[in-house]
């Protein structure tokens, strides 16, 4: 609907028609299911707005005051929402008191738009752009394929592609045809192999039961490759539905679970939190310790790895998700200063067996069950036991087996999803693939229950 009403706008004599267009396509996408959360993400666009337009009209030291001022007012306000109640519920621990914890909600897409803004505030504050008006930095924003779950964008790379959005040619008809192709595979990674693979994470981590070692470690891999498929086909959804619109936003992925390394992992693995933690947390941070040496290093990789662990969300088992991937990333770089190699094979081992066990706490709802699952990895007696698995798991070849065979096959011998949109021929063929996975995505999406996004609830 958006596309058509773009098309027809560019075609009417208003200035900026299709910018028009997208953001109100974005307001009532991002208000659909809770209208009273567009209060939030206006209100912080504004602030940021006036914010950003005060950094531009002040000199000197006033300019970095305002940044900090900036930084503190975004910081405070995902707080409040995010880990307020994380940070009370833990209070009685210290006080040995029980305090009663507000239910404030969550807006959606907070954790998001949140972190754009902080990028958009530094890069004015640095001069790699001047302030924007509040047309252009609503519409960046809100634009509605990333707010919700990216990916993150910077300003500098979105806003520059709004006089041509305006302008009255159609966007690139091969580019527009990419983009469906993209859309049609992410939707397909979501509700044909995610969720194939959910179904199975969720009936090893929704119990406490007891599990052989091979049912633990076929809980925690669907997971593992649940989380892969659900986000990269988010975010080539919203890549694809971009490229419609005439806009390109960030890659996010790039075949993760090949990567040698742990640093290489976060090279191909969530790459616009990855700029995020580099630019805005590890490099301040680095700085702020004085000299750069091996040790500030491991000090700053281990000070925003915890951050961003915690940014996923207001749980320990997020805060030791990103501290375990911090001292594999400290240990990385004091592998590397000592020039120490292993052969290509055994790095990947290492780097995906240690993914899959620290995913173990991203999907735990708690630590004990997180160790739980742990535990019941390590060989002992009911190594190759399957009565758990076939007992809360009906296995469909269908719906479930299949999907998952495929998955493992696509995740680490398959070519990307943007590089198979990029660089296809469009031909009757491409146009058959791309409507034969529309139909599988409609098929799945009738036979079995939806499953959420995993990355909404961030």
């Amino acid at each position: 609907m958006t596309l058509l009403v773009c098309w027809v706008a560019r075609r009417l004599a208003i200035a900026r028609a299709p910018q028009i267009c997208i953001l109100l396509a974005s307001v009532v996408f991002y208000g659909w299911k809770n209208p009273s959360h567009l209060g939030y993400l206006f209100g912080s666009i504004f602030v940021n707005w006036l914010i950003a337009r005060w950094i531009g009209a002040a000199t000197g030291q006033r300019r970095k005051h305002i940044l900090q001022l900036g930084l503190v007012l975004n910081i405070g306000f995902l707080c409040i929402f995010k880990y307020l109640n994380f940070f009370i519920g833990n209070i009685p621990y210290l006080v040995h008191r029980k305090l009663l914890v507000p239910d404030l909600g969550f807006p959606l897409g907070l954790s998001f738009y949140t972190l754009a803004q902080i990028m958009y505030l530094v890069d004015c504050y640095e001069e790699l752009l001047p302030p924007s008006s509040l047309f252009d930095h609503a519409t960046f924003v809100s634009f509605f394929p990333y707010v919700i779950s990216g990916p993150i964008s910077r300003a500098k790379r979105i806003l520059h592609q709004f006089p041509a959005l305006n302008a009255s040619e159609v966007p690139n008809s091969d580019t527009a045809a990419r983009g469906v192709m993209l859309f049609a595979i992410g939707l397909a990674k979501k509700v044909v192999l995610a969720d194939s693979f959910a179904r199975i994470a969720d009936a090893g981590f929704g119990s406490m039961r007891s599990f052989s070692t091979l049912e633990a470690w076929i809980f925690t891999l669907a997971f593992a490759f649940q989380i892969y498929f659900d986000f990269s086909g988010y975010s080539d959804m919203a890549i694809g539905t971009a490229w419609m619109l005439g806009i390109d936003i960030p890659l996010n992925f790039t075949a993760p679970y090949i990567s040698k390394s742990i640093s290489e992992f976060w090279q191909r693995w969530h790459i616009s939190l990855s700029h995020f933690i580099t630019s805005y947390l590890f490099t301040p941070i680095l700085r702020a310790l004085g000299k750069a040496t091996l040790r500030t290093s491991v000090i700053a990789v281990l000070l925003a790895m915890a951050i961003a662990g915690l940014w996923h969300g207001p749980a320990w088992t997020f805060v030791i998700f990103g501290v375990l991937h911090g001292v594999a990333l400290a240990a990385n770089q004091i592998w590397k200063k000592k020039k120490l190699k292993m052969p290509d094979w055994l790095g990947w081992l290492v780097t995906f067996v240690f993914v899959n066990l620290t995913l173990v706490f991203f999907r735990s709802p708690s630590v004990p069950l997180a160790l739980h699952m742990l535990h019941s990895m390590l060989p002992r007696a009911s190594l190759l036991g399957t009565s758990a698995l076939k007992g809360v798991l009906p296995i469909t070849p269908v719906l479930i087996v299949r999907p998952v065979a495929i998955g493992v096959v696509l995740a680490f011998f398959f070519r990307t999803s943007q590089d198979i949109a990029k660089h296809s021929t469009l031909n009757y063929r491409s146009m058959v693939a791309t409507v034969v996975l529309f139909a599988l995505s409609i098929f799945y999406m009738n036979s079995t229950p939806a499953k959420e996004f995993v990355y909404f609830a961030f």
